[in-house]
C-alpha cells in the first residue's frame, strides 16, 4: 500500500469527526434553520458549538465565525468584499505576497482586472519569508488590504505575523490571512490586529466542503 504524504493538499477524515458527522446525518437530522421544533433546536445548538470550538483557535467570538464551503470561498468573500467597500472610501491599492495560494491572487487579480484596484505583488526572500520591513515600505495611504499566508502549502514556511502586525499596528488596512494551512496546528493566530482569518477544514481532519471566515 502507498503511503499518503500530501497531508498539505488534505487529510483523512478523523474517525472522531466521521462518527459524529454520521450520527447527524443519520440521526440529528434537523434543519438548523428551522427552530420551531425539536430536532431543528437540536441542529442549530449542534452548529452553535461548532461555532464556538472554531472561534477558540484563535481567540474570537462566536458569532465573528461565518461558515464557508471551504478556504476558497472564505478567501473570496474577504477579498472581493474589501473590494466592494474599497470603492465607497477612494481606496484602491492592495498588497499581497507573490507567493500566495491562487485562491487569493485570482479574486485580488479579479478586481484588479477592473481597473478600480491596483494590485502590488510583494516578493519574499531566498529563505520563503517576506521582509516586514519591504510590506513597510509598499504601503500606501490607500492601501485598503494587506492579505498574507500564514503558511506556505509548498515549501512550510511560516511568515512572521507578529512582525507583519508590527507594520501595520497604526495603518487602517484591513489585514487578512489565509490560515488553511495552519488554523489548529501553529500559534499566532490569536494576533489582535488580524482582521479576517480564512479556514479549511479537510486540512484539518475534517471532511471537504466546510470551512469559515473569522472576520
Amino acid at each position: 500500500m502507498p503511503a499518503y504524504l500530501d497531508f498539505c493538499s488534505t487529510t483523512p477524515v478523523d474517525s472522531r469527526v466521521s462518527a459524529v458527522v454520521q450520527h447527524y446525518m443519520e440521526t440529528e437530522f434537523g434543519n438548523a434553520g428551522s427552530r420551531t421544533h425539536e430536532y431543528g433546536m437540536v441542529a442549530s445548538q449542534a452548529v452553535e458549538e461548532a461555532r464556538s470550538h472554531v472561534a477558540e483557535g484563535c481567540g474570537a467570538k462566536s458569532d465573528e465565525v461565518l461558515f464557508t464551503s471551504g478556504a476558497t470561498e472564505a478567501n473570496n468573500l474577504a477579498l472581493l468584499g474589501l473590494g466592494e467597500h474599497a470603492r465607497g472610501t477612494g481606496s484602491r491599492h492592495a498588497l499581497t505576497l507573490a507567493i500566495e495560494h491562487k485562491a487569493v491572487l485570482e479574486p485580488l487579480g479579479a478586481l484588479a482586472m477592473t481597473k478600480e484596484v491596483e494590485l502590488e505583488l510583494v516578493p519574499v526572500g531566498e529563505c520563503g519569508w517576506v521582509d516586514p520591513g519591504e510590506l513597510a515600505d509598499r504601503l500606501r495611504p490607500d492601501t485598503f488590504v494587506v492579505s498574507t499566508m500564514h503558511a506556505n502549502n509548498e515549501t512550510g514556511v511560516v511568515q512572521p505575523l507578529k512582525d507583519i502586525a508590527e507594520v501595520l499596528r497604526d495603518h487602517p488596512a484591513y489585514w487578512h490571512v489565509d490560515a488553511a494551512q495552519t488554523f489548529g496546528k501553529i500559534e499566532g493566530l490569536d494576533e489582535e490586529r488580524i482582521d479576517l482569518i480564512s479556514v479549511s477544514g479537510h486540512k484539518l481532519y475534517g471532511p471537504m466542503g466546510v470551512g469559515a471566515l473569522i472576520a
